[in-house]
């Protein structure tokens, strides 16, 4: 499971939308009636620019509802039980609006998960380096901020984790979100320390520590993430010093 997609999986309701719109049309009346001679009148050029921008980001919102609402059923009714016609009805749409949003059900559940692969790489580009502290440690501390977000929606997290991580085809697709996430991680870590080997073993090793920690919550009823983390951070800073009998 790609982790980093668990907890930023969008929540927009679908009444965000008209204050878009609103703003829209509201800058569209306000250029009509201005005077022309007004320097705040807003060019033909920049209008359309504005409009457009408004328009991409009211379908960003509806796709991202959309996913989440699909995700969501596939998750309660088996992901191979059920048809993207009856996808289509439970989250009520229908299947041509359906299809002008996603390629397949695979990939109306995939967006829901994906999230942004930058998240994690982010989080940590914000959090002040404090000097002698560990990368790993620190790594382990920006991983802290999805521990609210996922148990927040407990078990329609923990329900969509299994299903990604029970079905194939699912489990593929995000195997490629989860490269993104490291890619990004290990360019800002590449920045900080100027090694470019360490950058790309700390992002892998914490990537994987993170979606093993998921992985156990997903499947542990009255499990908390945050102690997994604990645990296997710790594991995986450890690893150098176990040794085989």
């Amino acid at each position: 499971m790609s982790w980093v997609g668990v907890w930023v999986i969008a929540r927009v309701s679908f009444s965000s939308v008209r204050p878009i719109a609103r703003r829209a049309w509201g800058v569209t009346a306000m250029s009509r009636e201005t005077p022309s001679h007004s320097t705040d009148t807003v060019s033909p050029c920049r209008l359309h620019i504005m409009t457009n921008e408004v328009r991409d980001r009211s379908r960003e919102i509806l796709r991202a509802e959309f996913a989440d609402a699909a995700a969501t059923f596939c998750a309660e009714n088996g992901f191979d039980e059920v048809t993207v016609d009856e996808i289509a009805h439970g989250i009520g749409v229908s299947r041509a609006t359906f299809f002008r949003y996603f390629a397949s059900k695979e990939d109306a559940v995939v967006s829901a998960s994906r999230g942004s692969a930058g998240a994690y790489a982010r989080r940590v580009a914000e959090t002040p380096a404090e000097p002698g502290t560990a990368a790993w440690a620190q790594l382990r501390a920006a991983a802290e901020s999805m521990v609210a977000a996922s148990e927040a929606r407990g078990d329609v997290t923990r329900a969509r984790i299994r299903m990604i991580t029970d079905v194939p085809a699912l489990k593929g697709r995000l195997a490629w979100e989860r490269r993104s996430e490291q890619s990004a991680l290990a360019d800002v870590l590449r920045e900080r320390l100027g090694d470019d080997r360490a950058a790309r073993a700390l992002a892998a090793a914490a990537v994987s520590a993170a979606d093993l920690a998921w992985q156990e919550w997903a499947r542990t009823p009255g499990s908390r993430l945050s102690p997994l983390l604990d645990a296997y951070f710790a594991a995986f800073g450890g690893l150098a010093e176990i040794t085989l009998d």
